[in-house]
């Protein structure tokens, strides 16, 4: 078995030659960069905007109620809340605590 300080050392070799290598491809690295830059017309400046990176995806807009009984309320995303489980547990249908589109807006 080998000890932690061979470990190390062999650690420290690979960290080497893993430097070395990117230290040798660097330069074709930049050189290849710089030309599709020049073919495709890319400046410094367009690399630093904001305007050529991914975009997230628009956030899809969540009703801040769609239940609702007396005071309590659930959005219907996560957990259910216990008051909808008791409800159900009555046989109640979640159906009837459905918040109308009309409530949405007013809330």
């Amino acid at each position: 078995m080998q000890s932690v300080a061979e470990i190390k050392a062999q650690i420290a070799e690979l960290q080497k030659q893993a430097d070395d290598i990117i230290g040798n491809e660097r330069k074709a690295v930049i050189r290849d960069i710089k030309q599709k830059m020049v073919d495709y017309n890319i400046s410094l400046d367009d690399l630093q905007s904001r305007a050529i990176s991914a975009k997230s995806p628009k956030e899809k807009k969540v009703p801040v109620v769609k239940y609702r009984k007396e005071s309590f309320t659930w959005s219907g995303r996560g957990p259910k809340p216990q008051w909808i489980k008791n409800a159900e547990s009555k046989g109640e249908s979640l159906e009837q605590y459905r918040v109308s589109d009309f409530q949405l807006t007013a809330v």
